[in-house]
């Protein structure tokens, strides 16, 4: 556990006071953005949150706020879930059409999204001091450059709170939130492994 809390210290000593700025508010950003959807469209902040969310796996943050608010607002006016067309897999779009369908409570919310990445996405826009570990963040933690189509970038539940876990230590030693932490890691990997 050591290993890997001095490990993704060592790349936030890396990030740059812009990279740091970035990742500090990155979160923050996402739910000015969500909120925005949800004036809007008039629904709670926490429905588009998780439409957000459900609609993430390998989709870029731009795509995926424009592809929310196109699913948010075609099932608002009555258009079929086929109208509309998203950046990620159909089963996650289908995910998100249920949230839409539901309209669950906060915590319904979350339980429907059930994955634990996506659950996290979701708790750390809403403010939520958890950490989303992705298969960059996951390589940050080891400090190795793993391909995210490589089976070692499958987390599994154990190595998924194993490694919130070191994101947790290693943000508090730092004075932040885990979540903060997270973003400001990956903007600095991201310059130093020139990933677009």
């Amino acid at each position: 556990m050591q290993n890997l809390v001095a490990n993704i210290i060592a790349i936030h000593k890396l990030a740059t006071p812009d990279e740091i700025k970035h990742g500090m508010t990155w979160y923050h950003e996402a739910l000015c953005e969500c909120t925005k959807i949800s004036k809007r469209q008039d629904i709670p902040l926490h429905i588009v949150v998780g439409v957000v969310a459900a609609l993430s796996p390998n989709n870029k943050w731009d795509r995926n706020i424009s592809n929310a608010e196109s699913l948010i607002a075609a099932y608002l006016t009555g258009d079929h879930i086929e109208s509309v067309k998203v950046s990620t897999y159909h089963k996650m779009k289908e995910k998100a059409w249920g949230i839409l369908d539901m309209m669950p409570t906060y915590g319904e919310t979350k339980a429907l999204l059930n994955g634990q990445k996506i659950t996290c996405f979701f708790e750390n826009i809403m403010g939520e001091n958890t950490c989303t570990i992705d298969g960059h963040a996951r390589n940050i933690a080891y400090l190795e450059r793993i391909g995210l189509t490589d089976n070692k970038t499958n987390i599994g539940k154990k190595e998924y709170a194993l490694l919130q876990d070191a994101y947790r230590q290693s943000a508090s030693k730092c004075g932040i939130k885990a979540y903060e932490m997270q973003a400001i890691t990956w903007v600095a990997w991201r310059r130093l492994h020139n990933i677009t």
